[in-house]
């Protein structure tokens, strides 16, 4: 009875957002037709009827993807296997949910009863092999959060990983550093007592659940193939996106660089950090690691030659610049929501040089 009724609560959330793009379209076309453009009549309430049912079997499909611990083949008593090894993945995952722009976190909540305080869930029908936390730096963006984690849930709970949510947050609103909030979540996730942690992007989506989230024996770079990149690797170092990393090798390479400001240079810096110490970069399978990147507003770099200077002696700041800088940030508080812990973190005071727009 609940799967079922589930069922029938996404499909109706589906089909009332795209009914509602549909309206607007609709209203579009008549304001063209009063203005001459369009002197053909519309049968709005058919148009409609057709978007919500249009809409209903995009929805139906999309379901296929949730998963059902009760009808598991898998041992209670023993280890869960590796992602690969599980037999129930479904692969290519519906892109659906992706359009759905007004969704509430009380409504993914509701949808996902068995998740704890926390975004907390641990399977039951094998033992854990990871503890997973994901990590997801965040500013202004709460739509594409929603939305992350009402796709991302099904995938965890699909690779049988017992996982959690942190949804770190730079206090104020002054330039983002990345690298400073990412670093502060890195030891809310040592209390946790995880195995290994994913940095993962609010505007990142996987397009195959055979990707991996799962702990890897070197850092895995699982947002690799991205559609707004061509689905191309461009360099070696890169790591943005998605990123897996041992809680081993995370205090090994110091973490993130704290000294990125504004928007970009962190991520390459930390690609830099683990080639430096002669680890290899893990990457997905190009055919089941595609991701899809919702479109926004991009920020733009606010001082471009500070980054390139930085990045030029990426490995020789390992030693002294990153997670072992504790006064680089100061937490303000955590709380537990019902999807996610969400910290807010003073970075401390911006260096004026990075205010400029050379």
């Amino acid at each position: 009875m609940r799967a079922a009724s589930l069922k029938r609560f996404f499909i109706v959330l589906i089909a009332t957002s795209v009914g509602y793009l549909a309206f607007h379209q609709t209203s579009a076309r008549f304001r063209g037709e009063e203005n001459g453009q369009n002197s053909k009549p519309i049968d709005v309430q058919q148009n409609r009827e057709e978007k919500r049912i249009e809409s209903m079997k995009l929805a139906e499909s999309n379901l296929k993807t949730d998963h059902d611990l009760e009808n598991s083949s898998l041992n209670k008593n023993e280890i869960c296997p590796d992602v690969v090894d599980i037999p129930d993945m479904n692969g290519g995952l519906h892109q659906a949910a992706l359009l759905i722009q007004n969704l509430k976190e009380n409504e993914v909540a509701a949808a996902h009863p068995e998740v704890q305080p926390g975004g907390q869930w641990a399977p039951n029908d094998c033992k854990a092999r990871y503890k997973v936390a994901i990590i997801i730096p965040y500013r202004d963006r709460q739509s594409h959060l929603t939305r992350l984690l009402n796709f991302l849930i099904p995938v965890l709970q699909k690779q049988r990983l017992d996982f959690r949510f942190i949804v770190t947050e730079q206090w104020g609103n002054d330039l983002f550093n990345k690298g400073r909030i990412m670093n502060a979540a890195f030891r809310l996730a040592e209390k946790l007592g995880t195995n290994c942690v994913v940095f993962h992007d609010v505007d990142m989506f996987p397009q195959d659940d055979r990707n991996p989230y799962s702990c890897p024996p070197t850092p895995r770079h699982i947002g690799a193939f991205v559609s707004n990149l061509g689905y191309q690797l461009w360099y070696k170092e890169i790591v943005g996106g998605v990123l897996a990393i041992s809680m081993k090798d995370y205090k090994a390479v110091n973490g993130y660089s704290n000294k990125y400001w504004a928007w970009g240079g962190e991520d390459d810096d930390m690609g830099k950090r683990i080639l430096s110490l002669n680890y290899t970069i893990e990457r997905p399978d190009p055919a089941t690691g595609r991701f899809s990147m919702l479109k926004h507003v991009k920020r733009k770099r606010t001082a471009p030659k500070l980054i390139y200077k930085l990045l030029e002696d990426s490995d020789k700041r390992v030693p002294y610049d990153g997670l072992n800088e504790n006064d680089k940030w100061k937490v303000v508080k955590v709380s537990v929501r019902p999807l996610y812990y969400h910290m807010f973190v003073d970075v401390g005071s911006v260096p004026e040089e990075w205010r400029s727009k050379d």
